[in-house]
């Protein structure tokens, strides 16, 4: 598998706090309590403990002083879980934690597997606003540290509008629009939302010209979205628009709960690929169900799988093992209604791999 979206994961081991991998990151004084409170009561939480205990040869009530025992030879643990896992190379967007560019090289050899970056626009966006720069700087800083990136070998870029002023981008703001919304006082999260969308579609035509895919985030994501903002549907007139169709676009995370709006787009939109992943960690029994809709409706060459792994290793390690299971579910759904063996095996081959290698130039 080539795990198309993921992020930094701990560069060291030690006893794991499944409570704290969570959507809810509140910082509120109350929400490490809610968190510890509340996470027993999930699934997520309640399938990874099972299934980490098997593969730790331990009890569920065990895990956590069993993987501390096991990380004590961190990189050896590691290495196990990704190559259970069954992952060949990452596409990471290594933004946070501060300095985890520089720690690729380590991330590769932890997991056995090549890493393949990816910049996101936003640390750039977010810290020239703070500086009041103008819409024309923050355009050209974007472009310029764009293709910095390319000439280093990093395989495409990332944009998490839909954190900050959302999707429902304008593919005609003028410059002047853009202008004036960066004299705002509102949070920098949430300012400029006609320059956030003038550098996504002037960042959409630089990617075209460097030849490289863009992800945007769609959908689910942690507690610090507006979920309303994300709806992949909000981006159709940007890709109606001459630079909106221009760059190659994935839009991830299956676009929870949209994943058939994410379908049809990948059906209809020539320049859409579908990525489904982190669904597949918080809400993993349905995860054959958003893959059947998908492969029901978009072409297969389209499709693309990932885990979103971020924080501990596990997550890859259980993303990728419920991404396996439910293709195994999916590819018995689809034999059953007469596809045919040989045509499977092919569709596998690219949502797994083959997809990604494509579009990424792996």
């Amino acid at each position: 598998m080539i795990d198309d979206h993921a992020h930094p994961f701990a560069l060291g081991g030690g006893s794991l706090d499944l409570a704290a991998l969570s959507l809810d990151v509140g910082t509120e004084p109350e929400a490490a309590n809610r968190r510890q409170s509340l996470g027993p009561s999930r699934l997520f939480q309640e399938l990874l403990t099972v299934r980490l205990a098997d593969h730790l040869g331990c009890r569920p009530d065990e895990v956590s002083e069993a993987r501390a025992q096991a990380s004590g030879d961190w990189a050896s643990y590691v290495l196990g879980l990704f190559r259970d896992a069954g992952i060949k190379g990452i596409v990471m967007d290594p933004a946070w934690p501060p300095g985890a560019a520089d720690q690729l090289d380590h991330y590769a050899e932890l997991a056995g597997c090549p890493v393949y970056p990816i910049l996101r626009l936003e640390p750039i966006v977010d810290r020239l606003i703070s500086e009041r720069a103008g819409a024309g700087e923050i355009v050209e800083a974007v472009g310029r540290a764009m293709g910095e990136a390319a000439s280093r070998g990093w395989v495409g870029f990332k944009t998490i509008l839909a954190y900050r002023t959302g999707l429902a981008v304008d593919p005609d703001v003028t410059w002047q629009e853009a202008e004036a919304s960066l004299r705002s006082d509102a949070p920098v999260r949430r300012r400029g939302k006609a320059c956030r969308d003038l550098i996504l579609r002037e960042a959409l035509a630089t990617a075209a010209d460097l030849g490289l895919p863009v992800q945007i985030h769609t959908g689910m994501g942690d507690s610090m979205i507006r979920l309303a903002e994300s709806n992949p549907l909000l981006l159709e007139e940007l890709l109606h628009a001459t630079r909106g169709s221009a760059a190659r676009i994935v839009l991830i995370h299956g676009s929870y709960p949209w994943t058939e709006e994410l379908a049809y787009l990948a059906a209809t939109r020539p320049n859409v690929w579908a990525d489904l992943s982190l669904c597949n960690i918080f809400s993993p029994l349905t995860t054959a169900d958003r893959l059947l809709r998908l492969v029901d409706l978009a072409p297969t060459d389209r499709i693309l799988l990932a885990s979103d792994g971020h924080q501990e290793p596990e997550l890859y390690w259980f993303a990728a093992v419920i991404l396996r299971d439910a293709w195994e579910r999916v590819r018995s759904t689809q034999a059953a209604a007469g596809a045919r063996a040989s045509w499977l095996e092919g569709v596998e081959h690219g949502i797994f791999e083959g997809n990604a290698r494509a579009l990424y130039g792996l």
